[in-house]
């Protein structure tokens, strides 16, 4: 299992996005944040503010997932990655196992 965390520039893609990907059964335990991100620049910094969206999935659904965020988002998706999962207690196991589509 994977945590799937993607960054738009906007509340609204973030939304659309979840919607999507819940309704195709491809992400679980959905979370949105507000999320700022700094860069240096001449000397000061510059706060981007960015919206992260993250939810979980099976493994084995990672590449769908980014591929329907990609057509669904285009170039209004910033940036995707995943980090693995370690531990879940046994009620959200099953709800992972049974609600996300079979592999």
């Amino acid at each position: 299992m994977v945590r799937m965390s993607f960054l738009t520039r906007s509340e609204a893609e973030a939304i659309r996005l979840a919607g999507h990907l819940h309704d195709q059964q491809l992400l679980l335990f959905i979370t949105i944040e507000d999320h700022s991100e700094l860069r240096w620049e001449g000397g000061g910094t510059i706060r981007t503010e960015l919206v992260h969206l993250s939810g979980m999935t099976k493994a084995l659904l990672y590449r769908t997932v980014e591929l329907q965020a990609r057509e669904l988002l285009g170039d209004a998706l910033v940036r995707t990655w995943a980090e693995a999962v370690t531990a879940l207690d046994a009620e959200s196991t099953a709800a992972l196992m049974q609600g996300t589509r079979a592999v």
